[in-house]
Formats: C-alpha cells, structure tokens, sequence
C-alpha cells in the first residue's frame, strides 16, 4: 500500500469494511485494557497509526475520564475515524502524525497504544521508534502494540492457510494488496526493542496465527 492510497477516502472506508481480523483483535485489546487497569487507571492515552481508532475506542470506552490523541499520516483515515469515534466527542483530539516522527505526540502519556502499523518498519526504525514512543510515557506508562510479526515463510504459509479456513475472507470484491517495503520484524525483535528502550518490564500476553500482543511498562 502506498501513502497515496491510504490518502484516498474511499480507499481507507473499504480497508475498514473489509477488515476480517477486527473481532479477533477485540480480545487481545481487552486483554491490554484490563491489564493496565489492574494498576493504574489511564487519564492521557495515545493511538499511534490509529487508522479507524478501535484499539483507543477500547481504552476510553473502558476508561471514561480517559483523554484520548488519535494519531495517523492519513487525513482520510481521520475523517473515517473522526466519524467511527463520533460518540466519544471532544474526549478525542486527532493529529496527523508520522510514527518515524512523534514530534506532535505530547509527553506524560499513561499509555501508548499502536496496532497493525509497525510491521511496515525496518528493523532499525523499529528500534528507532520504540525508543521514540518510550521517551512519551510517565513514570510507569504503558507501551502497547498489537501487530503481525514474521514467523518463517513456512510457518506463515500454514497459518495463513489455516486463518482463510477459520476466518473467511470478506466478500467484498476488489482486495487489496496488502503492500511492505520490508520484512515483517519478528517477535523476538519487538521484545529486543522494547527492553533497548528502557521498558525492562516486557510480555506478550497474547499471540494468534502471526499477531502478537506486546505489552511493556515503563519504570516508576
């Protein structure tokens, strides 16, 4: 995928419409919320790549005094967003946001949320961005990613096989391809990354086919 067509409206409405993995993801989601809940309840959180906002709809429907910050490089997927996060109001400020540069991403977050948007790195920029989103977080904040890692061509060959079985493709016509530029990052690098950010606290709480629920928290 190309940013040129992640800018275009109709592109990103029949990405989301065509989104098979969206149930499956609701628990790891779940998941991450009552985690962070267990120790801390969350007042300024932030979703990096948000695209539609399902991961932060999750926080600030379970979190209601929750301030959220949807960011995304996509004015198209802001409008879809803005129009999905309707219900939450002025709970929600949206910014158009690189994650190679979270310069506009403000610092002293409880959490830091991103889903489905890092596998698009190369291993250094996953570095690079993970040391970046760390650098956001208060005293014992939340670093939170739900993505696709890279298992192997043969593993991803019979898990993929075995999710088109277990979760039909959409019947919607016209798919997409989904487009990288590198290799997906694998588990271990994620891991790897997190702790070379300074979050020594790292699990993965939760994996499924190739998606993995990393969760990380800051000292303090």
């Amino acid at each position: 995928m190309t940013e040129l067509e992640w800018q275009d409206r109709a592109f990103a409405d029949e990405w989301v419409a065509r989104d098979v993995l969206k149930d499956l993801l609701d628990f790891p989601r779940r998941i991450a919320s009552v985690v962070v809940g267990q120790d801390r309840t969350p007042r300024r959180i932030a979703d990096i790549g948000s695209g539609p906002g399902d991961f932060l709809a999750r926080f600030l429907d379970d979190f209601p005094a929750a301030q959220g910050i949807w960011t995304d490089a996509s004015d198209a997927m802001r409008d879809t967003a803005r129009n999905r996060l309707a219900h939450f109001g002025d709970r929600i400020e949206y910014r158009i946001a690189y994650m190679e540069d979270l310069a506009p991403v403000p610092d002293g977050l409880d959490v830091l949320l991103t889903s489905r948007a890092t596998h698009h790195l190369g291993h250094d920029a996953l570095y690079t961005f993970y040391a970046a989103a760390a650098a956001k977080l208060s005293p014992g904040g939340w670093l939170i990613n739900l993505d696709h890692t890279d298992v192997g061509d043969e593993w991803e060959g019979r898990l993929k096989a075995a999710r088109r079985t277990l979760i039909p493709p959409s019947p919607r016509p016209g798919e997409h391809p989904h487009r990288h530029d590198h290799p997906r990052p694998a588990a271990a690098e994620h891991v790897d990354a997190l702790r070379q950010a300074g979050l020594t606290d790292v699990a993965t709480p939760w994996c499924s086919f190739m998606t993995y629920l990393f969760m990380a928290r800051a000292a303090g």
